[in-house]
């Protein structure tokens, strides 16, 4: 199969950057078809099958699942064709991030499985949400958490954190000072679920008095 030519979906998302200052931008415009405005956002560019935004081939209306389709053992490779039964088993994503992303919980496969076959409007796929990411140009992640004892140290330096925690912050304090590793866990999580819970009217106040 020779390669063939796409046109990929852009989101929207109100991190992205604007107009042509975004990556993403940038390459949906080599499209002639496409016309990018500055005052838009663009924040990711899709190429894939993903029912909320899939590749067409390009100058049809085929969608790349179509392709796919008609003959996946050649599209795919025989051995992930038979593995994923025929399906695309990625979603290849250019992100142009001007605000920091929301936090993302993504659910494991059996999950994915699961919330898909309850709630397909949804879950738009059964599958998980395992992730790679390629920076193309200067980029800030932040992945997992801080020492446990940096943020138990951090409950007593800063009172808005600990007004929006208060429920959990004297199990964790006690956790990460005697606990056994299986508590510790669980009252990250608990602090970590409170902060997540906290109403936005007591979030903004907290901030304010920073």
């Amino acid at each position: 199969m020779s390669a063939i030519r796409l046109s990929c979906a852009v989101n929207n998302y109100h991190w992205g950057k604007h107009g042509l200052a975004s990556k993403a931008a940038q390459f949906a415009a080599t499209n002639p078809d496409v016309t990018i405005d500055d005052e838009q956002t663009y924040a990711e560019l899709w190429m894939g099958t993903h029912p909320n935004g899939p590749s067409m081939v390009y100058g049809t209306d085929t969608q790349l699942d179509d392709v796919i389709s008609e003959n996946a053992s050649v599209a795919l490779g025989a051995s992930v064709s038979q593995r994923y039964n025929g399906n695309l088993p990625f979603l290849f994503k250019v992100l142009s991030i001007e605000k920091a992303l929301s936090i993302q919980a993504h659910p494991d496969k059996q999950l994915a499985q699961q919330l898909h076959a309850m709630r397909p409007n949804d879950y738009k796929d059964g599958n998980h949400k395992p992730e790679m990411s390629i920076a193309l140009t200067d980029f800030i992640a932040l992945s997992g958490f801080r020492p446990l004892d940096e943020i138990a140290a951090f409950l007593d330096v800063y009172p808005e954190f600990s007004a929006l925690v208060s429920g959990a912050a004297p199990e964790f304090r006690r956790a990460v000072a005697e606990g056994t590793d299986s508590e510790r866990r669980s009252a990250l999580k608990a602090l970590f679920a409170e902060l997540m819970m906290a109403r936005d009217e007591d979030v903004r106040k907290q901030v304010e008095a920073l």
